[in-house]
């Protein structure tokens, strides 16, 4: 029982700190576009781009910080952090820090929801 506390509770702390970043990326993005305006000009991508990805950013954040939708949420984050790597390295063409955050944002929202939702684990166990 306590360690399925524990394991909850890291779960939520997880899941707490992708969704806060997703949900700050959004809402910078969207309000202080000038904040991301260079660094999208410099990946190739045009500023009329700076909204939807904002928008992406800020309804998966949200939707992964709500349990019943939590699943959604996590496969966008999934969806959105597989573009943002793709697109960082067909630019930049190494891994450098804005590809591991990337990656550690994609697996610290599977394994915050893993964590905290027994369906999953028992969906996905461990062996």
């Amino acid at each position: 029982m306590i360690k399925r506390t524990i394991q909850h509770r890291a779960g939520l702390l997880m899941s707490t700190i992708v969704a806060f970043i997703l949900i700050a990326d959004g809402l910078i993005g969207l309000l202080q576009p000038n904040v991301f305006a260079s660094d999208m000009a410099s990946d190739g991508w045009g500023s009329e781009t700076l909204l939807p990805v904002a928008m992406l950013a800020l309804i998966s954040g949200v939707l992964y910080a709500v349990p019943r939708t939590a699943v959604l949420g996590a496969i966008l984050i999934t969806g959105f952090i597989g573009g943002a790597l793709a697109a960082h390295l067909r630019v930049t063409q190494a891994v450098i820090v804005p590809e591991i955050i990337n990656v550690a944002l994609g697996v610290g929202a599977w394994g915050g929801l893993w964590l905290r939702d027994p369906r999953l684990r028992a969906l996905l166990p461990l062996r």
